[in-house]
C-alpha cells in the first residue's frame, strides 16, 4: 500500500465520492481544495482509503458545534482539523493499519499546529477510547449541526489534543503501534515459510 498527498480535482472528487460511500459525509470540493488531502492506494493503484488534514479555518468540525454551546477558546492559527478517517474494509489489516497510523501520525508532528481537532459518532465510542492515551480536551458531546454534504443530525463528541500530548502517544499507548508491527511481521514471516515449503516441497 502507498499513501501520498493528492492535489487534482478528478482525485479529489474521486476522493470525496469514496469517502462520502465509507462515512457518509460528501465533502465541498472547496473544502478539499484548501486542505491536505491523503490518500491510500493498493497495489493496483486504486484508492482504499485516506485522511484530510484541515490546516486553515473554517473548520467543519467547530461549526458542527450548536452555538448555544461554550465557545472552545482555541487559538485557531494555531489549530488543524483531522477528519475524513476512512478504509476500505476490504483491504484492512494490520500491515496497511500500521502504515495508514503512521502516516498520519509523523503529519501531524511535522506540521507547525499547537492542537489537532476531530469528532466522532457516539455509535463508536472505541474510536474515543483509541484516542484517551494522548488526552484529549472534550469540547462537546451531544447533537450536532448539519453541514453541507451531511445526510442528517448525528450524535457526536468533539476534542482536541495537544501536541505536546501526541509526542507522547507512542509510550502512553505503546501497544497501539507494537501490536500492528507484531502482527505484520508474523503475516510476512508465514508467507515467507509458505513460499519455502511450495520451492522445496
Amino acid at each position: 500500500m502507498e499513501i501520498r498527498r493528492i492535489r487534482g480535482l478528478l482525485e479529489l472528487d474521486h476522493f470525496r465520492k469514496l469517502t462520502n460511500k465509507y462515512i457518509h459525509v460528501l465533502f465541498p470540493i472547496e473544502y478539499l481544495e484548501r486542505s491536505r488531502v491523503f490518500c491510500c492506494y493498493d497495489s493496483q493503484n486504486r484508492m482504499c482509503g485516506g485522511f484530510v488534514l484541515v490546516m486553515k479555518g473554517p473548520f467543519r468540525v467547530l461549526d458542527s458545534i450548536p452555538a448555544s454551546s461554550n465557545p472552545h477558546g482555541l487559538n485557531l492559527d494555531k489549530t488543524c482539523e483531522v477528519t475524513g478517517l476512512w478504509f476500505v474494509p476490504s483491504a484492512k489489516d494490520r500491515s496497511k493499519s500500521i502504515r495508514f497510523w503512521g502516516r498520519l501520525y509523523v503529519e501531524l508532528l511535522r506540521s507547525k499546529k499547537d492542537n489537532f481537532v476531530y469528532a466522532f459518532s457516539m455509535s463508536n465510542p472505541q474510536i474515543g477510547k483509541m484516542y484517551e492515551p494522548a488526552r484529549p480536551v472534550r469540547l462537546f458531546k451531544g447533537k450536532t449541526e448539519i453541514l453541507p454534504g451531511m445526510e442528517d443530525y448525528d450524535n457526536e463528541v468533539v476534542e482536541y489534543v495537544k501536541k505536546s500530548n501526541l509526542y507522547l502517544f507512542p509510550l502512553r499507548s505503546p501497544d497501539f503501534f507494537i501490536k500492528r508491527i507484531k502482527h505484520n511481521f508474523l503475516q510476512k514471516m508465514r508467507r515467507v515459510r509458505f513460499y519455502l515449503k511450495k520451492q522445496y516441497a
